[in-house]
């Protein structure tokens, strides 16, 4: 009976230990406006706390931490905490924030610890601990050109390479470059080239070899596609396109773009065998002379 009653009375206990540290508010709802802020910019964080117990709670006090050096956002033009006197049972309250995001923040989710304190109808003090998340990222913003390295000539195999630049404040991923058929030009190479990442601020180039018929325009269009994914993990496609001087050789040459062939070398060399020979039949016309005589 006695191990009846003490099992009992434990289990009131350990059941009571469980009622008391259930917190009598809950995070039901959080909206982030927008739902993806770039930085230095401003987000409207609005959350809704509710009353789940079936008392009164009093001194409600709601904090965000921004303290932690793993979050980058700092409290724009107000506090970030929030106050209330009462809260009703079955009752909930919105809460709002303005917060500022670090310029220098990277992109990606991070969390902001909530510390929430209250008292109930006895004036115990309860506190307990919740989490939000606020995501920073920026549209990617890439550009394409064509890096000036080689002239491209007609009727001949070119090399040229594609610079892909980074001007967003997102770092960007997984990224592919494909540059899609033009009139008069035949890639030897691959056509989609895997690049990777590309941090913000930052480019990277990729080559392509293509044999450029004689009769191809001298300013030919190349569309360029381009697949990424940002440090959210969303996928992109973006349409480019790079434009591209061909040049016939005379025209290359006359603008100084290609060497001319040296003439003079040659006409030396043509002058030098010619002297030779001469030179060769003088002797021996010469010895024939002597014998005769």
């Amino acid at each position: 009976m006695n191990k009846q009653y003490n099992l009992i009375t434990l289990s009131i206990v350990f059941l009571l230990a469980i009622i008391s540290s259930i917190s009598a508010v809950s995070v039901v709802n959080v909206i982030s406006t927008p739902s993806e802020v770039a930085p230095g910019e401003i987000v409207d964080i609005n959350m809704e706390i509710e009353n789940i117990f079936e008392y009164d709670i009093y001194n409600l006090n709601i904090k965000l931490d921004l303290s932690s050096f793993d979050v980058p956002f700092a409290p724009f033009q107000s506090s970030s905490e929030r106050f209330l006197d009462k809260l009703k049972d079955g009752d909930d309250e919105r809460f709002s924030f303005k917060l500022i995001a670090i310029p220098s923040a990277g992109s990606g989710i991070y969390k902001l610890p909530i510390q929430i304190t209250y008292e109930d109808n006895e004036g115990q003090l309860f506190s307990k601990s919740e989490l939000i998340s606020v995501t920073i990222n920026s549209q990617p913003e890439l550009k394409v050109s064509l890096e000036l390295e080689s002239t491209l000539i007609k009727g001949q195999e070119n090399e040229f390479s594609i610079k892909i630049i980074n001007s967003g404040l997102s770092d960007v991923k997984f990224l592919y470059l494909s540059v899609n058929d033009a009139p008069g030009i035949n890639f030897l190479s691959e056509k989609e080239q895997y690049i990777g990442d590309v941090d913000s601020d930052d480019f990277d180039s990729v080559s392509f070899k293509a044999h450029f018929s004689e009769s191809s325009s001298n300013l030919i269009t190349l569309p360029v596609t381009i697949k990424f994914r940002d440090s959210t993990n969303k996928e992109f496609i973006l349409s480019k396109s790079v434009n591209l001087n061909a040049y016939s050789l005379e025209s290359a040459q006359n603008l100084g773009l290609a060497k001319k062939p040296n003439y003079t070398i040659y006409m030396v060399i043509v002058i030098l065998v010619l002297w030779y020979f001469i030179r060769k039949y003088l002797k021996k016309r010469k010895r024939r002379k002597a014998r005769r005589q």
